[in-house]
């Protein structure tokens, strides 16, 4: 699951993400539009639904944290 994260992070942005507890947000890595476009590639590979209240700032701030994300929405969509 954590490399097919980071694989779709790599998708979404040029930037080479090596410290999953870097601050994606905050670096401009990552962007409002990528996020949508990062939802949409995330439901597509996991067949997950993440609804809106999932989409906050916090969720998307680290790529652990969308692993963690990703990881909560599998167990509660099982």
């Amino acid at each position: 699951m954590e490399e097919k994260v980071m694989e779709l992070l790599a998708n979404i942005t040029s930037e080479a993400i090596e410290d999953k507890n870097m601050d994606l947000l905050a670096s401009d890595i990552l962007d409002s539009f990528d996020i949508v476009n990062l939802v949409v590639a995330l439901e597509d590979a996991f067949n997950i639904t993440i609804d809106a209240e999932w989409v906050l700032p916090e969720k998307f701030q680290t790529a652990n944290a969308i692993i963690e994300l990703i990881k909560e929405i599998v167990n509660s969509q099982e």
